[in-house]
């Protein structure tokens, strides 16, 4: 997630650079054909070009404002996963009370239930860092992958989880498929058993298991955005359709410039292009990169962050002092 109020003139050429050589190929191409060697043919009229662009804008808004919601559902999502996990870690917390056993074995449950809670976590973080096939692996995005790769610690599931589970349970999960899934069922029935024990009465106990189910809804809805793309039609046509239009834009220009002072400021057709390109050029890359807020770009919800300070607020509540700082944003980016 970018962090300052706008991007920086660095970020923009390294969106935008593709986008002008575009725009400058098609608007030199239009000039040389029509000018240098005479095809008058070329230019075409602006009124089929213009209603082009109207429909492609519409088509193109539409795009953009399913990426929108695509992203800021996800937000919503990771941010009820920070209320959730606050709510449970008190609860355990507060509802497991010693009934037959010491409060040093108190302790010992509620330490297990909440690391593993913290485990699910980065079971959650490192399962949203998956690669899927839809997303953006061209060598521009792979560089950027590659320069925050060097210069965060991502480290890996089975390392942070190592620092929750004990060896026992850190073998039995790498057994398994869905890491996340199956740490919230092994909670489930760790609850049922301090149930059994009489340690947790049964509201107490109805109200932790409550708290599950809704983790489990949480975590369904991340999955659902991180596996399920913006349908592919949407994003191909509105691909399509941009080029088209970025494409004839210079030619139903020539026209309109060569009216000016008797065709001699028809050059001025360059930069308008360029101008008028980029902005549609850049919508459609806004809608694009934005529909996909787990690729491990700088659009990307800061899930890192949110685990970390969600691990920090746990700890702090079970009564730890040593407790791992907060993520820092690398070069105003904060995963």
């Amino acid at each position: 997630m970018y962090i300052k109020r706008y991007f920086s003139y660095q970020i923009l050429y390294f969106i935008s650079w593709r986008m002008v050589l575009w725009s400058l190929f098609t608007g030199l191409l239009a000039l040389y054909t029509y000018v240098y060697l005479g095809w008058r043919w070329v230019a075409i009229p602006w009124l089929p070009v213009s209603l082009i662009g109207t429909a492609v804008a519409f088509y193109v808004g539409f795009k953009n404002n399913q990426s929108y919601d695509r992203v800021w559902e996800a937000r919503k999502v990771w941010g009820s996963i920070v209320n959730l996990s606050r709510s449970f870690a008190a609860a355990a917390r507060a509802f497991v009370v010693p009934e037959g056993g010491t409060k040093e074995q108190i302790d010992d449950e509620i330490r297990l239930i909440l690391y593993r809670h913290i485990a699910w976590l980065h079971a959650m973080k490192h399962a949203m860092r998956q690669r899927t096939g839809w997303e953006h692996n061209l060598v521009a995005s792979e560089r950027q992958r590659r320069y925050f790769q060097k210069r965060i610690d991502f480290s890996s599931f089975e390392t942070d989880a190592s620092l929750c589970l004990s060896k026992q349970e850190l073998e039995w999960i790498k057994t398994k498929k869905n890491a996340a899934t199956q740490l919230l069922d092994r909670q489930s029935q760790h609850l049922a058993e301090l149930r059994s024990r009489k340690w947790i009465d049964e509201y107490k106990h109805v109200e932790l298991q409550r708290l599950i189910t809704d983790m489990y809804a949480e975590q369904g809805a991340t999955e659902r955005i991180k596996n399920t793309p913006l349908p592919r039609q949407y994003s191909t046509s509105s691909h399509i359709f941009i080029l088209i239009f970025t494409y004839l834009l210079p030619f139903a220009m020539l026209n309109e410039f060569e009216k000016l002072d008797g065709g001699k400021l028809i050059w001025l057709m360059l930069p308008f292009n360029l101008i008028v390109s980029w902005v549609f050029s850049l919508m459609e890359y806004t809608g694009d990169y934005s529909e996909n807020p787990f690729e491990g770009l700088l659009n990307d919800v800061p899930i890192y962050s949110i685990v970390r300070n969600i691990e920090i607020d746990i700890r702090d509540m079970m009564g730890e002092t040593n407790l791992p700082e907060r993520m820092k944003p690398v070069v105003d980016v904060l995963f």
